[in-house]
């Protein structure tokens, strides 16, 4: 088949868990024999070019980058407020060039698929349809109002927390009506299809998690005097920012009570000033920025901590924890989507004092600490290979045709 992949951002460098779920979805798909393009915009917070792509990856899809500046002048969000009922982090991806290339594209090529990577594509689905009678399929990372309804909840200023609240209703609005835009959907998680599914979307749908590609290449736990943990994530992401300030605030200083010489390595892109000066000031915390390789950083150390307290989706850097057998604590928002067992798989707290305790009987117990790992292995070589998921989708799009 001829599948063309729309996406927002571009899926390489895979920078978070959303290019590397588009990257390896789009890899696995060539692999499995099909024709991939992928038309992605590139912009100054989420920058990509051509000349980065390996040529290994060139050799499977065929890439279009189109570089575009995004807004964040307050008049367009105060007209966006004022005369439009959108939500702004939508309307802010059209690009009347983008739509040009889109027709060119499917004008030149005879797709069989359209497959748009998230919501924040959807506005272009009548600029599709003006050439292409085929099914356009989005695949859902996330039910994305639950995220901003968690924000709105959390946040401490009034004005944001009203924002983020319009925001959530105007795009749950858009998510009750998907089916009036797209012919199918591909969710990638079990509670974010459900979610569709009994709110309206009752065309063909499948739950094809995000999967990863296990790298040949062997990274090693580096020796350190002291025990140490890590977290990566990016830090412009406004779930990811909550949960660490939340670990840093009221589970860290309870671990660092109980193991005096503890080490706490942070990675992550894009962290605001004020985030990047506090990491930098806090005892016994690492701070590392944007990394080059988020394997070879996860591999470095045994333990990994995914403190998340909004979202949706699955959490794409629990699966690489997973694959690199590393031992996770996670929150239950963080491991929502992800089928893996308590004390078996993963550790999952969700208050202070059982987060702390479960990243400490790690520390203290290095053999639970590896058996915690190689089930985690296990498990994501058994779900979350991304050659067996890409053949289930194709299979699912051969079913649409």
């Amino acid at each position: 088949m001829k599948i063309l992949v729309l996406a927002h951002k571009p899926p390489y460098p895979p920078v978070d868990g959303g290019t590397l779920a588009t990257l390896n979805m789009c890899l696995g798909l060539a692999k499995a024999g099909n024709e991939v393009t992928v038309l992605t915009l590139s912009t100054p917070k989420h920058p990509g070019s051509m000349e980065r792509i390996p040529r290994e990856i060139h050799a499977l899809i065929n890439f279009e980058i189109l570089h575009i500046r995004l807004s964040n002048n307050l008049l367009h969000y105060i007209f966006n407020l004022l005369f439009t009922r959108k939500p702004y982090n939508i309307q802010r991806y059209l690009s009347p060039i983008f739509k040009h290339i889109i027709r060119r594209t499917i004008q030149e090529k005879q797709f069989d698929i359209v497959q748009l990577e998230g919501l924040y594509l959807i506005s272009y689905v009548k600029t599709i349809s003006k050439d292409f009678k085929g099914p356009i399929v989005m695949r859902s990372h996330n039910v994305e109002h639950h995220i901003w309804e968690s924000l709105a909840v959390e946040c401490t200023s009034k004005l944001r927390a009203w924002y983020f609240g319009l925001l959530a209703k105007r795009i749950e609005s858009i998510e009750r009506r998907i089916s009036h835009s797209v012919d199918a959907l591909v969710a990638i998680s079990n509670p974010d299809k459900d979610w569709f599914t009994q709110n309206n979307f009752n065309k063909p749908s499948i739950t094809i998690p995000a999967g990863y590609f296990p790298s040949d290449k062997v990274y090693e736990t580096e020796p350190n005097d002291s025990p140490a943990i890590c977290y990566i994530g990016a830090l412009d992401w406004l779930p990811n920012t909550e949960g660490l300030l939340w670990f840093i605030d009221w589970v860290w200083p309870r671990i660092q009570a109980e193991i005096t010489n503890i080490e706490f390595h942070i990675a992550g892109r894009n962290a605001q000033e004020s985030l990047a000066d506090r990491l930098m000031a806090e005892r016994d915390i690492v701070f590392h920025g944007q990394v080059a390789n988020a394997a070879e950083f996860i591999s470095k150390f045994p333990i990994m901590v995914v403190p998340l307290l909004s979202g949706s989706g699955i959490r794409v850097k629990i699966i690489e924890g997973m694959f690199l057998r590393k031992a996770i604590v996670a929150t239950s928002m963080a491991a929502k989507g992800i089928d893996a067992t308590h004390n078996e798989h993963i550790l999952i707290a969700d208050t202070p004092e059982a987060f702390a305790s479960s990243v400490c009987s790690l520390i203290q117990s290095p053999q639970e600490t590896i058996r915690i790992a190689e089930n985690a292995n296990t498990f994501a070589s058994n779900n979350y290979d991304a050659i067996n998921l890409a053949a289930k989708l194709t299979t699912f799009y051969q079913g649409l045709l």
